[in-house]
């Protein structure tokens, strides 16, 4: 009886210790398994993406319908948007440039690149465009220029525009005895009288964030008198804000303001606000960059929209620009930060083709957008009859520099917060062109 009795506890204690490794198996198996999925969930790449496409207009949706795409595609890529509106994000980024602590991918304009670039925080794309022809040769010519420092690239252009246009109502204009756009800068001067003794505000623009008016007006007319190869001597030091011509186009601004060619309360309130006063037939005139030609088609009354013509600023009398030149470029850009690589930079790279290839810009034509990519087919009945005027218009014409895009950010703030200044009677054109040329011989 002892012996079985030692068998039998033998028995038990090895099926004991068999349930015991089973158990444990068991428990290891479910924490394999956990761990397999933690690492399955690991391996999903997250991208964070900086950009300011959040209005509800037509470009805007293409971009976010375009993401929702790509991220069917790629299941295994995480785009954490960063998002806001442009003005804002404009400042955000001149404070995350002076962190260091940009997104992975983001978009840029020309200005805040010429921040970053020397302090090592974008990418450069010459190789990955090197190795992808049909996407490099995919571009319109010049796309490139403003993201280009020497022979590095360092953003995508997304994409190719004026920044400068006029939309004026030819009913309005026929009504007060206009019967054509002016030709001469006298005729110009003339019509904005004729408008406001017939109780129209002649210009209706929204300044209140101080980039309107120096970008989309205030370039393409100081091009006018001081021509290209002033603003390209200035780059170079060559050339200073405090010369003659650069004061005339200050002045030639500030005169304008005194004949009450705008809005009264242009510092005080947006382009959306602006555009109101234009859909309401309050104002006959707005100027503002191509991008306004799809919210136009969007939102103005039918009767506006029919009544629309696209104009740019007739030549001024001594001025050594050409008439037939426009503030223009690509504008802005997707860059990536320097401190991407491997499989996170693939993939950012994969997602600003996907936003950047013909069959992208294809979708842009069609929603009166102006892609930097070449588009040999599209269908033209589904661009607005003022997408189709906008297309035959800038054909002939010739694109001179964007202040906010060229120049450092300090500097555009210098000028754009002077013009500001400028517009609310706060400072004569000879003060101001002293205070940017001062803020410009300080980044020497």
């Amino acid at each position: 009886m002892g012996n079985k009795r030692k068998v039998s506890y033998a028995v038990v204690s090895i099926m004991l210790v068999v349930l015991l490794v089973l158990s444990g198996c068991s428990s290891d198996t479910k924490d394999v398994g956990k761990s397999a999925n933690a690492d399955k969930n690991s391996s999903k790449l997250k991208l964070t993406f900086g950009h300011f496409w959040v209005d509800d207009t037509a470009s805007n949706k293409l971009f976010r319908q375009t993401l929702a795409d790509f991220r069917k595609e790629n299941p295994n890529i995480e785009v954490e948007e960063q998002a806001i509106p442009h003005d804002p994000y404009r400042v955000k980024m001149t404070t995350l440039g002076a962190s260091g602590e940009l997104p992975d991918l983001f978009v840029a304009n020309g200005s805040m690149l010429i921040d970053y670039i020397p302090k090592g925080l974008v990418g450069t794309f010459n190789d990955n465009l090197e190795a992808d022809s049909n996407w490099k040769n995919g571009f319109l010519p010049n796309s490139f220029d403003e993201f280009t420092e020497g022979s590095k690239i360092y953003g995508v252009p997304t994409a190719m525009f004026t920044v400068h246009l006029i939309y004026y109502n030819k009913d309005i204009f026929d009504k007060v005895g206009i019967k054509s756009f002016p030709k001469t800068w006298d005729e110009y001067l003339a019509a904005i009288e004729t408008l406001k003794q017939n109780k129209y505000i002649p210009i209706a623009m929204g300044n209140k964030s101080n980039v309107p008016v120096g970008s989309t007006l205030f370039g393409t007319l100081a091009d006018r008198i001081t021509g290209t190869d002033w603003f390209k001597a200035q780059k170079e030091g060559k050339a200073k804000f405090t010369d003659p011509e650069f004061i005339q186009a200050l002045t030639v601004l500030d005169d304008l303001n005194k004949k009450g060619a705008f809005n009264p309360d242009i510092n005080s309130i947006d382009q959306d606000q602006a555009h109101t006063l234009y859909y309401n037939k309050q104002a006959a005139m707005i100027v503002d960059g191509a991008w306004a030609v799809g919210s136009l088609s969007e939102q103005a009354p039918e009767d506006v929209k029919k009544s629309t013509v696209l104009a740019v600023l007739p030549q001024i009398p001594g001025g050594k620009g050409s008439p037939n030149a426009v503030a223009g470029g690509s504008g802005w850009s997707f860059a990536y930060n320097a401190k991407l690589d491997g499989a996170k930079k693939e993939a950012a790279m994969k997602l600003i083709k996907k936003l950047s290839d013909e069959s992208h810009g294809k979708q842009q034509v069609e929603i009166n957008d102006q892609p930097a990519v070449k588009v040999s087919n599209y269908d033209k009945s589904k661009l607005s009859p003022l997408g189709q005027q906008y297309r035959e218009f800038i054909s002939d014409k010739t694109f001179t520099p964007i202040y906010d895009i060229q120049l450092a950010p300090a500097l555009v703030e210098a000028i754009y917060k002077g013009i500001q200044d400028l517009l609310a009677g706060a400072v004569k054109p000879e003060v101001l062109a002293k205070k940017i040329q001062t803020v410009r011989d300080s980044m020497k």
